[in-house]
Formats: C-alpha cells, structure tokens, sequence
C-alpha cells in the first residue's frame, strides 16, 4: 500500500492506492492542460500521466516514462516530455520538441526547463495556465505532492 499527502492551499489529502492516486490526477486533468511535474527518479511522476491517459480516454497501460526518448505522444492527444536530459533551450528546437509542443493541447512535461521560453499557443494569451506538481518520495510506500 502506498501513502500519499497532497497538499495544496485549500486542504490536505491522504491517497492510500495507486487507483486512488489515478483518480486524483483525473480529477486534476480536468482543470488543467498542461502540467509540470518536479520529482526524483521513481518519485510517480508517470503513474500521473497515466491518470491523465485515462482521463482522454487513452490507453493508460501505454503510458511509458519517456526520459530516455525525451518524449511520448499517446493517440495525437497527450505529449509526454521528460527534460532531464535537455541541458540548453537550443536542443528543444533541434529535436523538434518546440514544433511538438505547438500541436497538442494537452501536454506533461517532467522536470521541466526553460517554462517562460515555451510556445504554448494553444492555450489563451498570458500565462500559459499549468499547474506545477512537486512530488518527494517519503518512502518506498509514501509520497508527498505539492499542488502550485
């Protein structure tokens, strides 16, 4: 069983399944386009976008992380992008993530960089309205994640 704390400004949250867990990122799905998740190495960070899978009616079992691949697209609806690996802005646009970016509406983005310089045209003028998720790893069977 694991343990999870979500915090927020308005209340605190215990989830207790990873179920639960899915159902808590559905609901965030709901609200938001774009997220941007902070978190170590196993912290579940893809078991969120998973929910999110869900949430458009995707196939949430293909949900893979894509730290290696730098990104997954599911179904043209969901752009799944890791940054670890992007060490400057330029390497956004030489690997076409930039032009990825620009086509879909719904997009996660894993230790994100580079925020304020990303063409989020889909989305109304001004702020680009994601919502930032810092997820810690408590233990092997409880995490702590800050919403905003």
């Amino acid at each position: 069983m694991t343990k999870i704390f979500i915090k927020n400004i308005r209340n605190m949250k215990t989830i207790n399944t990873p179920q639960q867990m899915i159902e808590f990122w559905i609901a965030l799905a709901k609200e938001h386009k774009i997220l941007l998740l902070h978190g170590e190495l196993g912290a579940g960070k893809t078991l969120l976008a998973k929910g999110f899978a869900q949430w458009l009616w995707l196939n949430h079992n293909a949900v893979q992380s894509p730290t290696y691949a730098y990104l997954n697209v599911y179904d043209s609806k969901l752009l799944h992008i890791d940054m670890y690996r992007i060490k400057e802005f330029s390497e956004l646009v030489e690997k076409w993530i930039i032009d990825q970016i620009n086509e879909f509406e719904y997009i996660i983005i894993e230790r994100p960089k580079f925020i304020d310089q990303l063409p989020f045209k889909n989305l109304p003028a001004g702020r680009h309205g994601s919502t930032q998720l810092h997820i810690k790893k408590i233990s092997e069977s409880e995490r702590s994640i800050e919403v905003g």
